[in-house]
């Protein structure tokens, strides 16, 4: 019992470390509600366009594929999981991270009932990985899109100089892809490849909005556009863009600064409960035995931890302010 006990508190306590880096530290975090409004606008920008245009890059990676690879990548799982890849910067297929996947759960299933000789917690082990690798994903999706938009600001004063010189738009791309360090440089490459084969300028910025989900992506795209349409200096533009968009970092710098002690506050308030079972158990485990063992201490256990999630919901509601 002494060995189950203490592993359940281990995975119990990196379930909550990741659950808690994933929800209060995370300074670039996808709102949905932004989300919503980001797709809802760039389907507005790219509903002109041809559908077949959109998918020009993702055709061409499929033919260097075989039959088989092309069905797998093609379901309804390889095209969502291949679009979180894509986000997250992972140059991976998507059915052999499906694959890899199912070995590792198949395995953690099967180790944790060797070690704990525990079928629930067995069951469980699946769910876990599969809710660790889907944070593991949104992660690496956030830190690629923080990277990116702190390099786009740069991009953008590199545009203007380009512009200046007498490049032309396409040039222009190609410019920031050979001179910009990943990951911009690879998104902006796309674009270019893109114009270079003839997608409309709508489709291929579009996509690049569709590839990085921002606000600043999103108000290029709309100077862009409207650059196009109607004319005039998108040199100039791109300046007062490239103006307001550092603007928007010092805000949300200042925000994520007169935020941290309540971001500190929840840590506190979230590992105090474990440090202090953690201690319990160490200096008097028969007093903390019951706790674990009665039915009515696992009802006690359950109700605490649904409370403590509850409330790490509603801090990180507090916290959480939109810039």
């Amino acid at each position: 019992m002494d060995q189950n006990l203490q592993l359940y508190l281990l995975i119990l306590f990196i379930a909550v470390v990741i659950i808690s880096q994933t929800l209060l530290i995370s300074a670039t975090g996808t709102r949905a509600k932004r989300s919503r409004l980001l797709k809802n606008q760039l389907n507005l920008i790219a509903e002109s366009g041809n559908a077949q245009q959109q998918s020009l890059l993702r055709k061409r990676y499929l033919d260097k594929l075989s039959k088989t690879e092309q069905w797998l990548e093609t379901t309804a799982l390889g095209e969502y999981l291949g679009e979180k890849l894509s986000l997250a910067g992972l140059e991976l297929k998507a059915y052999k991270v499906v694959i890899w996947l199912i070995l590792g759960m198949l395995a953690s299933s099967l180790a944790v009932l060797f070690f704990t000789r525990n079928i629930q917690m067995a069951l469980l082990t699946p769910l876990a990985v599969l809710i660790a690798f889907s944070l593991f994903l949104r992660q690496k999706a956030e830190k690629r899109l923080s990277q990116f938009e702190e390099q786009f600001v740069e991009a953008l004063d590199v545009m203007k100089r380009a512009l200046l010189v007498g490049y032309p738009f396409t040039e222009v791309m190609k410019t920031v892809s050979e001179q910009m360090p990943p990951p911009i440089s690879t998104e902006f490459g796309k674009t270019f490849i893109e114009l270079n084969y003839g997608v409309d300028l709508k489709i291929a910025l579009s996509n690049l909005a569709h590839r990085n989900p921002s606000v600043s992506v999103l108000a290029f795209n709309s100077a862009v556009i409207i650059q196009k349409e109607t004319g005039g200096n998108l040199a100039e533009t791109l300046e007062k863009l490239s103006s307001v968009i550092r603007g928007r970092f010092r805000l949300m710098r200042k925000v994520k600064t007169l935020s941290a002690e309540g971001r500190m506050s929840a840590w506190i308030l979230m590992m105090v409960p474990f440090v202090l079972f953690l201690i319990l158990y160490l200096s008097n485990p028969d007093y903390i035995t019951p706790l674990i063992n009665s039915e009515r201490g696992s009802t006690i256990l359950s109700i605490t931890g649904f409370s403590m999630f509850a409330g790490l919901l509603w801090i990180r509601k507090i916290l959480r302010i939109e810039v």
